[in-house]
């Protein structure tokens, strides 16, 4: 998998996104967010949308028609808002929560034929490369790096107190220049008594 909890997981938890919504999220993102030139050129090339010669603003199509055919409603919206956007010259960011997800939903129905063109806009902004990341894998994700963090924390405190004790009985003897291999001898000896578990 290409994501990080750090990255990719901590800062949805962070703003209140649940580990499902999240793992619905990274499975159906894309690599990258989908450019408006390329996207519209494929969505022209399918017959998916054509902008009227004739008529300024006036798009026909096999998406056009499909998304005549919606209902009012969430789905309906969602493919306005994309064609809106991708044919206004703005890329549409399905690489960040929530456009991966409502990408997604917005493709779910559609005929096998669009599925195909929204597979090739897809596959253009680099596929999606966490494709089928399941909740458990977002929740083994954080208990992967909350044990590294322990283990991290864990060390740091050896080493301060390494440190400390190095400094309470091994630092005189370098300060003085003391070559006495017992006071050598005895401040080791002092520093791993006073070792806490």
């Amino acid at each position: 998998m290409s994501y990080s909890y750090i990255n990719d997981i901590k800062p949805l938890q962070d703003a209140g996104v649940s580990n499902a919504d999240i793992a619905q999220h990274l499975s159906n993102r894309t690599a990258q967010a989908m450019q408006s030139q390329e996207s519209v050129y494929e969505l022209q090339n399918t017959g998916a949308v054509i902008n009227s010669p004739v008529l300024i603003s006036q798009r026909t199509g096999t998406l056009i028609d499909y998304w005549q055919g919606l209902p009012v409603g969430q789905e309906k919206d969602l493919i306005a808002f994309f064609l809106s956007t991708l044919f206004d010259g703005n890329p549409v960011k399905t690489n960040e929560f929530p456009r991966s997800t409502q990408f997604a939903l917005a493709e779910l129905n559609m005929t096998p034929d669009l599925q195909l063109v929204a597979e090739s806009l897809v596959n253009l902004a680099g596929g999606r490369p966490d494709q089928g990341t399941t909740e458990a894998d977002v929740v083994a994700s954080q208990a992967a790096y909350e044990a590294e963090q322990a283990e991290n924390e864990a060390l740091a405190a050896l080493d301060q107190q390494y440190w400390s004790l190095h400094n309470t009985y091994i630092s005189p003897l370098n300060d003085s220049r003391n070559t006495n291999s017992a006071d050598w001898q005895t401040a080791l000896n002092n520093m791993a008594a006073n070792w806490v578990e």
